[in-house]
Protein backbone atom coordinates (compact mmCIF):
# COMPACT_ATOMS: atom_id res chain seq x y z
CA UNK A 1 0.00 0.00 0.00
CA UNK A 2 2.59 2.57 0.75
CA UNK A 3 4.75 1.50 -2.36
CA UNK A 4 1.08 2.79 -4.10
CA UNK A 5 0.48 5.91 -2.54
CA UNK A 6 4.54 6.77 -3.05
CA UNK A 7 4.15 5.58 -6.78
CA UNK A 8 0.87 7.79 -7.46
CA UNK A 9 2.21 10.76 -5.49
CA UNK A 10 5.23 10.73 -7.71
CA UNK A 11 3.24 10.35 -10.99
CA UNK A 12 1.20 12.97 -9.78
CA UNK A 13 4.25 15.47 -9.31
CA UNK A 14 5.82 14.58 -12.25
CA UNK A 15 2.83 15.47 -14.30
CA UNK A 16 3.04 18.78 -12.16
CA UNK A 17 6.69 19.71 -12.69
CA UNK A 18 6.18 18.59 -16.59
CA UNK A 19 3.04 20.61 -17.06
CA UNK A 20 4.74 23.62 -18.42
CA UNK A 21 5.80 21.32 -21.49
CA UNK A 22 1.97 20.01 -21.80
CA UNK A 23 -0.47 22.99 -21.69
CA UNK A 24 0.04 26.60 -23.12
CA UNK A 25 0.15 27.58 -26.70
CA UNK A 26 3.28 25.51 -27.43
CA UNK A 27 2.18 22.45 -25.30
CA UNK A 28 0.20 19.11 -26.61
CA UNK A 29 -3.00 20.69 -25.25
CA UNK A 30 -2.82 23.83 -26.21
CA UNK A 31 -6.23 26.16 -27.06
CA UNK A 32 -7.32 25.05 -30.51
CA UNK A 33 -10.23 27.15 -29.91
CA UNK A 34 -9.34 29.61 -32.90
CA UNK A 35 -7.09 27.82 -35.13
CA UNK A 36 -10.69 27.98 -37.93
CA UNK A 37 -9.44 31.59 -38.48
CA UNK A 38 -6.34 30.16 -40.16
CA UNK A 39 -7.75 27.85 -42.03
CA UNK A 40 -7.29 27.58 -46.05
CA UNK A 41 -9.86 26.83 -48.50
CA UNK A 42 -9.74 23.51 -50.63
CA UNK A 43 -10.26 22.76 -53.73
CA UNK A 44 -13.93 21.02 -54.44
CA UNK A 45 -13.48 16.62 -54.18
CA UNK A 46 -12.88 15.72 -57.54
CA UNK A 47 -15.26 12.99 -58.89
CA UNK A 48 -13.55 9.65 -60.77
CA UNK A 49 -14.55 9.28 -64.29
CA UNK A 50 -17.43 6.39 -64.39
CA UNK A 51 -18.49 7.74 -61.69
CA UNK A 52 -21.76 9.82 -61.11
CA UNK A 53 -21.70 12.71 -59.21
CA UNK A 54 -24.65 13.48 -56.70
CA UNK A 55 -26.32 17.04 -57.11
CA UNK A 56 -24.90 19.25 -53.63
CA UNK A 57 -27.66 21.61 -52.77
CA UNK A 58 -28.11 23.92 -49.54
CA UNK A 59 -29.39 21.91 -46.75
CA UNK A 60 -31.29 24.85 -45.40
CA UNK A 61 -32.38 27.18 -48.21
CA UNK A 62 -33.50 30.42 -47.77
CA UNK A 63 -37.08 30.91 -50.10
CA UNK A 64 -37.09 33.92 -51.95
CA UNK A 65 -39.38 36.38 -51.18
CA UNK A 66 -41.33 39.25 -52.85
CA UNK A 67 -40.72 42.72 -51.49
CA UNK A 68 -44.36 43.19 -51.49
CA UNK A 69 -45.31 39.84 -50.32
CA UNK A 70 -44.70 40.70 -46.44
CA UNK A 71 -47.32 43.82 -46.11
CA UNK A 72 -50.24 41.34 -47.66
CA UNK A 73 -49.90 39.23 -45.08
CA UNK A 74 -51.57 38.98 -42.02
CA UNK A 75 -49.59 36.77 -39.73
CA UNK A 76 -48.59 37.99 -36.46
CA UNK A 77 -45.20 36.73 -35.18
CA UNK A 78 -46.43 35.38 -31.40
CA UNK A 79 -45.18 37.68 -28.51
CA UNK A 80 -43.26 35.11 -26.20
CA UNK A 81 -44.34 34.40 -22.62
CA UNK A 82 -43.62 36.42 -20.13
CA UNK A 83 -41.41 35.01 -17.05
CA UNK A 84 -44.58 35.06 -14.90
CA UNK A 85 -46.53 32.76 -17.05
CA UNK A 86 -45.44 29.66 -15.08
CA UNK A 87 -45.44 31.56 -11.74
CA UNK A 88 -47.13 29.87 -8.93
CA UNK A 89 -46.78 26.59 -10.71
CA UNK A 90 -44.98 24.20 -8.69
CA UNK A 91 -45.42 20.54 -8.27
CA UNK A 92 -45.68 20.62 -4.34
CA UNK A 93 -46.63 23.10 -2.20
CA UNK A 94 -47.90 23.12 1.29
CA UNK A 95 -51.23 25.60 2.18
CA UNK A 96 -52.24 26.51 5.37
CA UNK A 97 -55.92 28.11 6.36
CA UNK A 98 -55.54 28.87 9.94
CA UNK A 99 -54.09 26.31 11.74
CA UNK A 100 -54.81 23.63 9.17
CA UNK A 101 -51.85 22.61 6.81
CA UNK A 102 -52.26 19.94 4.27
CA UNK A 103 -49.77 19.33 0.98
CA UNK A 104 -50.96 19.64 -2.65
CA UNK A 105 -49.39 18.02 -5.55
CA UNK A 106 -49.98 18.71 -9.27
CA UNK A 107 -50.29 14.83 -9.90
CA UNK A 108 -53.33 12.85 -10.04
CA UNK A 109 -53.95 10.79 -6.44
CA UNK A 110 -53.18 6.98 -8.73
CA UNK A 111 -50.22 8.39 -9.04
CA UNK A 112 -48.85 10.16 -5.54
CA UNK A 113 -50.15 7.07 -3.69
CA UNK A 114 -47.31 4.63 -4.48
CA UNK A 115 -44.81 8.14 -3.98
CA UNK A 116 -46.26 8.11 -0.36
CA UNK A 117 -45.61 4.72 0.19
CA UNK A 118 -41.42 5.32 -0.96
CA UNK A 119 -41.67 7.77 1.15
CA UNK A 120 -42.55 6.00 4.18
CA UNK A 121 -40.50 3.02 3.57
CA UNK A 122 -37.88 4.95 2.99
CA UNK A 123 -38.37 7.20 6.02
CA UNK A 124 -37.85 3.83 8.29
CA UNK A 125 -41.62 4.26 8.79
CA UNK A 126 -43.55 0.87 8.59
CA UNK A 127 -47.40 1.09 6.57
CA UNK A 128 -50.10 -0.79 9.09
CA UNK A 129 -52.68 0.22 6.96
CA UNK A 130 -53.71 0.92 3.42
CA UNK A 131 -56.70 1.26 1.91
CA UNK A 132 -56.89 2.91 -1.80
CA UNK A 133 -60.79 3.30 -1.71
CA UNK A 134 -60.46 5.43 1.34
CA UNK A 135 -57.68 7.01 0.93
CA UNK A 136 -56.46 6.25 4.25
CA UNK A 137 -52.28 5.42 5.19
CA UNK A 138 -51.32 4.68 8.93
CA UNK A 139 -48.03 3.57 10.54
CA UNK A 140 -47.29 1.57 13.05
CA UNK A 141 -47.18 2.93 16.49
CA UNK A 142 -43.37 4.12 16.94
CA UNK A 143 -41.38 6.37 19.78
CA UNK A 144 -39.17 9.38 18.96
CA UNK A 145 -35.79 9.48 20.85
CA UNK A 146 -36.50 12.66 22.75
CA UNK A 147 -39.96 11.66 24.64
CA UNK A 148 -39.85 7.59 25.33
CA UNK A 149 -42.42 7.92 27.53
CA UNK A 150 -45.56 8.26 24.83
CA UNK A 151 -45.84 6.39 21.71
CA UNK A 152 -46.91 8.13 18.09
CA UNK A 153 -48.88 7.34 15.28
CA UNK A 154 -49.66 8.81 12.01
CA UNK A 155 -52.97 9.34 9.73
CA UNK A 156 -52.11 10.22 5.65
CA UNK A 157 -55.22 11.21 4.09
CA UNK A 158 -55.14 11.12 0.45
CA UNK A 159 -58.00 13.05 -1.31
CA UNK A 160 -58.51 14.54 -5.05
CA UNK A 161 -58.08 18.26 -5.17
CA UNK A 162 -60.38 21.21 -5.95
CA UNK A 163 -58.71 21.66 -9.47
CA UNK A 164 -57.98 18.68 -11.69
CA UNK A 165 -55.30 15.95 -11.76
CA UNK A 166 -54.41 17.18 -7.85
CA UNK A 167 -53.94 15.81 -5.11
CA UNK A 168 -54.39 17.16 -1.38
CA UNK A 169 -52.74 15.19 1.43
CA UNK A 170 -54.17 15.90 4.74
CA UNK A 171 -52.11 14.79 8.15
CA UNK A 172 -53.00 13.78 11.59
CA UNK A 173 -50.72 12.73 14.39
CA UNK A 174 -51.73 10.83 17.24
CA UNK A 175 -49.83 10.65 20.48
CA UNK A 176 -50.50 8.67 23.39
CA UNK A 177 -48.55 7.23 27.00
CA UNK A 178 -46.02 4.57 26.26
CA UNK A 179 -47.93 1.87 28.62
CA UNK A 180 -51.49 2.65 26.83
CA UNK A 181 -53.03 -0.32 25.09
CA UNK A 182 -53.10 -0.35 21.35
CA UNK A 183 -55.07 -2.61 18.75
CA UNK A 184 -58.01 -2.82 16.96
CA UNK A 185 -59.25 0.26 15.09
CA UNK A 186 -57.76 3.89 16.42
CA UNK A 187 -59.94 6.51 17.29
CA UNK A 188 -58.55 9.56 15.55
CA UNK A 189 -58.93 12.97 17.58
CA UNK A 190 -60.27 16.17 15.21
CA UNK A 191 -56.78 17.93 15.80
CA UNK A 192 -53.40 16.54 15.73
CA UNK A 193 -51.83 15.66 19.52
CA UNK A 194 -48.85 17.35 18.69
CA UNK A 195 -48.82 20.12 15.51
CA UNK A 196 -45.08 20.24 15.73
CA UNK A 197 -44.67 17.08 14.95
CA UNK A 198 -47.61 17.25 12.39
CA UNK A 199 -45.76 19.74 10.92
CA UNK A 200 -42.75 17.88 10.77
CA UNK A 201 -44.21 15.11 9.00
CA UNK A 202 -46.01 17.65 6.38
CA UNK A 203 -42.29 18.98 5.73
CA UNK A 204 -40.42 15.92 4.92
CA UNK A 205 -43.49 14.48 3.07
CA UNK A 206 -43.56 17.38 0.49
CA UNK A 207 -39.58 17.87 0.30
CA UNK A 208 -39.55 14.18 -0.31
CA UNK A 209 -42.27 14.59 -3.24
CA UNK A 210 -40.73 17.56 -4.88
CA UNK A 211 -37.56 15.57 -5.31
CA UNK A 212 -39.45 12.59 -6.94
CA UNK A 213 -39.54 11.74 -10.07
CA UNK A 214 -42.25 13.35 -11.97
CA UNK A 215 -43.02 9.76 -14.19
CA UNK A 216 -46.36 8.65 -15.31
CA UNK A 217 -45.93 5.07 -12.77
CA UNK A 218 -49.45 4.94 -11.26
CA UNK A 219 -51.34 2.45 -9.05
CA UNK A 220 -53.77 0.45 -10.29
CA UNK A 221 -55.36 0.19 -6.64
CA UNK A 222 -55.29 3.74 -5.80
CA UNK A 223 -57.47 5.04 -9.64
CA UNK A 224 -60.01 5.32 -7.46
CA UNK A 225 -59.23 7.05 -4.22
CA UNK A 226 -61.71 8.51 -1.92
CA UNK A 227 -64.23 7.05 -4.17
CA UNK A 228 -65.07 9.39 -7.54
CA UNK A 229 -65.97 12.30 -5.31
CA UNK A 230 -65.37 15.17 -7.23
CA UNK A 231 -64.88 18.43 -4.67
CA UNK A 232 -65.83 21.46 -7.16
CA UNK A 233 -68.24 21.13 -10.31
CA UNK A 234 -69.81 23.69 -12.39
CA UNK A 235 -73.60 22.29 -12.38
CA UNK A 236 -75.75 23.73 -15.25
CA UNK A 237 -79.19 22.08 -14.57
CA UNK A 238 -81.47 22.12 -17.54
CA UNK A 239 -83.82 24.99 -16.48
CA UNK A 240 -82.00 26.16 -13.76
CA UNK A 241 -79.52 28.57 -12.64
CA UNK A 242 -75.84 27.39 -13.33
CA UNK A 243 -73.92 27.37 -9.73
CA UNK A 244 -70.68 25.56 -8.34
CA UNK A 245 -71.34 22.80 -6.18
CA UNK A 246 -68.31 21.97 -3.50
CA UNK A 247 -68.14 19.51 -1.05
CA UNK A 248 -65.69 22.00 1.38
CA UNK A 249 -66.19 22.77 4.82
CA UNK A 250 -67.55 26.58 4.84
CA UNK A 251 -64.71 28.10 6.40
CA UNK A 252 -62.46 26.21 3.47
CA UNK A 253 -65.28 27.48 0.85
CA UNK A 254 -65.24 31.23 1.79
CA UNK A 255 -61.29 31.41 1.79
CA UNK A 256 -61.08 29.56 -1.31
CA UNK A 257 -63.59 32.03 -3.15
CA UNK A 258 -62.54 34.94 -1.59
CA UNK A 259 -58.97 34.26 -3.30
CA UNK A 260 -60.48 32.98 -7.01
CA UNK A 261 -62.25 36.91 -6.64
CA UNK A 262 -58.97 38.20 -6.61
CA UNK A 263 -57.16 36.66 -9.63
CA UNK A 264 -57.82 36.88 -13.35
CA UNK A 265 -60.78 39.58 -14.77
CA UNK A 266 -62.15 39.74 -11.15
CA UNK A 267 -61.66 42.27 -8.31
CA UNK A 268 -63.35 42.54 -5.08
CA UNK A 269 -64.81 45.41 -3.48
CA UNK A 270 -66.82 44.52 -0.76
CA UNK A 271 -67.63 41.27 1.16
CA UNK A 272 -69.31 39.79 4.48
CA UNK A 273 -69.10 36.69 5.52
CA UNK A 274 -71.92 36.57 7.28
CA UNK A 275 -74.53 36.86 5.04
CA UNK A 276 -72.22 34.69 2.48
CA UNK A 277 -72.03 37.62 -0.08
CA UNK A 278 -69.10 39.07 -2.48
CA UNK A 279 -69.38 42.54 -4.40
CA UNK A 280 -67.64 42.12 -7.48
CA UNK A 281 -66.74 43.34 -10.78
CA UNK A 282 -65.21 41.86 -14.28
CA UNK A 283 -63.43 42.75 -17.01
CA UNK A 284 -62.98 40.78 -19.55
CA UNK A 285 -59.51 42.31 -20.81
CA UNK A 286 -58.06 42.64 -17.37
CA UNK A 287 -56.94 38.67 -17.41
CA UNK A 288 -55.29 38.78 -20.76
CA UNK A 289 -53.64 42.64 -20.26
CA UNK A 290 -52.08 41.12 -16.85
CA UNK A 291 -50.61 38.45 -19.21
CA UNK A 292 -49.50 40.69 -21.92
CA UNK A 293 -48.75 43.89 -20.47
CA UNK A 294 -45.13 45.06 -20.84
CA UNK A 295 -45.97 48.15 -19.11
CA UNK A 296 -45.23 50.40 -22.23
CA UNK A 297 -47.03 53.42 -23.51
CA UNK A 298 -50.07 51.19 -25.26
CA UNK A 299 -50.53 49.35 -21.96
CA UNK A 300 -52.59 53.12 -20.15
CA UNK A 301 -55.29 52.64 -22.56
CA UNK A 302 -56.02 49.26 -20.97
CA UNK A 303 -55.72 50.46 -17.38
CA UNK A 304 -57.71 53.23 -17.65
CA UNK A 305 -60.77 51.37 -18.48
CA UNK A 306 -60.01 49.06 -15.72
CA UNK A 307 -59.31 51.53 -13.04
CA UNK A 308 -62.57 53.60 -14.16
CA UNK A 309 -64.79 50.64 -13.83
CA UNK A 310 -63.20 49.64 -10.39
CA UNK A 311 -62.98 53.43 -8.81
CA UNK A 312 -66.57 53.22 -9.47
CA UNK A 313 -67.27 50.38 -7.84
CA UNK A 314 -65.50 51.09 -4.92
CA UNK A 315 -67.67 54.28 -4.38
CA UNK A 316 -70.32 52.03 -3.27
CA UNK A 317 -71.14 50.41 0.14
CA UNK A 318 -72.61 46.80 0.70
CA UNK A 319 -75.54 48.79 2.58
CA UNK A 320 -76.21 50.77 -0.68
CA UNK A 321 -76.00 46.67 -2.64
CA UNK A 322 -78.37 45.72 -0.03
CA UNK A 323 -80.55 48.21 -0.46
CA UNK A 324 -80.96 47.98 -4.08
CA UNK A 325 -81.68 43.74 -3.69
CA UNK A 326 -84.95 42.49 -5.25
CA UNK A 327 -86.23 40.43 -2.36
CA UNK A 328 -89.63 39.83 -4.28
CA UNK A 329 -90.93 36.07 -4.27
CA UNK A 330 -90.42 34.59 -8.17
CA UNK A 331 -87.06 34.43 -8.01
CA UNK A 332 -85.25 30.59 -7.58
CA UNK A 333 -83.86 29.86 -5.56
CA UNK A 334 -84.42 32.74 -3.04
CA UNK A 335 -80.87 33.94 -1.72
CA UNK A 336 -82.09 36.66 -0.27
CA UNK A 337 -84.85 36.03 2.34
CA UNK A 338 -82.75 37.20 5.61
CA UNK A 339 -81.90 40.65 4.00
CA UNK A 340 -85.60 41.74 4.88
CA UNK A 341 -84.45 41.04 8.32
CA UNK A 342 -82.02 43.03 8.03
CA UNK A 343 -83.40 46.47 8.02
CA UNK A 344 -82.89 47.12 5.08
CA UNK A 345 -85.58 49.10 2.66
CA UNK A 346 -85.56 48.06 -0.83
CA UNK A 347 -85.03 51.62 -2.37
CA UNK A 348 -82.10 51.10 -4.73
CA UNK A 349 -80.19 54.61 -5.76
CA UNK A 350 -79.21 53.75 -8.86
CA UNK A 351 -77.79 50.96 -10.44
CA UNK A 352 -74.25 49.52 -9.56
CA UNK A 353 -71.85 48.27 -11.73
CA UNK A 354 -70.65 44.62 -11.06
CA UNK A 355 -71.99 41.43 -9.69
CA UNK A 356 -73.00 39.66 -6.71
CA UNK A 357 -71.34 36.29 -5.76
CA UNK A 358 -73.29 34.53 -2.98
CA UNK A 359 -72.50 31.55 -1.16
CA UNK A 360 -75.20 29.16 0.69
CA UNK A 361 -75.27 26.20 2.09
CA UNK A 362 -73.57 24.05 5.20
CA UNK A 363 -70.64 21.71 5.15
CA UNK A 364 -69.49 19.52 2.39
CA UNK A 365 -73.05 20.89 0.40
CA UNK A 366 -72.12 24.69 -0.54
CA UNK A 367 -73.33 26.14 -3.43
CA UNK A 368 -71.90 29.64 -5.35
CA UNK A 369 -74.04 31.27 -7.15
CA UNK A 370 -73.78 34.64 -9.21
CA UNK A 371 -76.39 37.16 -9.48
CA UNK A 372 -76.80 41.17 -10.85
CA UNK A 373 -76.56 43.69 -8.26
CA UNK A 374 -80.23 43.62 -8.01
CA UNK A 375 -80.16 39.95 -6.77
CA UNK A 376 -81.47 38.82 -9.98
CA UNK A 377 -80.45 35.71 -12.27
CA UNK A 378 -77.87 36.34 -15.36
CA UNK A 379 -78.48 34.67 -18.68
CA UNK A 380 -77.34 30.92 -18.70
CA UNK A 381 -74.73 31.47 -20.75
CA UNK A 382 -72.99 35.06 -18.82
CA UNK A 383 -73.58 33.03 -15.35
CA UNK A 384 -71.73 29.58 -16.70
CA UNK A 385 -69.22 32.26 -18.12
CA UNK A 386 -68.22 34.58 -14.99
CA UNK A 387 -68.68 30.64 -12.99
CA UNK A 388 -65.91 28.93 -14.60
CA UNK A 389 -63.33 31.88 -14.12
CA UNK A 390 -64.09 31.92 -10.00
CA UNK A 391 -64.00 27.46 -10.67
CA UNK A 392 -60.45 27.99 -12.12
CA UNK A 393 -58.95 29.97 -9.90
CA UNK A 394 -60.10 28.13 -6.98
CA UNK A 395 -57.44 26.08 -4.52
Amino acid sequence: MNKLTVGAALCISSLTLAGCGVFGNDGYFRDRSNDYQQADSLAPLQIPEGINAKHQEELYEIPQIAGNELEQSDFEVPRPQALSVNAGTERVKIQKLGSNRWVLVSQPPAEVWPQLHYFLRSSGLHVEMSDASSGIMETAWMTFNESPETKDKYRLQIETGVQPDTTEIHVRHLSVAADAPVGGSVNWPQRSSSPEREGWMIDEMSTSLATESTGASASLVAQAIGGSTVKVQLREPVGHEPYISMGLEMERAWATVAHAVNAGGYRLHREDSDIGLFYVTYDEERELADSEDDGGWFSWGKKDKQDELADSANQVTLQQILAGIDTTEGTEPPLFKEIKGLGVSASPEGEYPGYLIVIRGNDDEIEVRIRDTRGQPLSRTKASELLLSIQQNLI
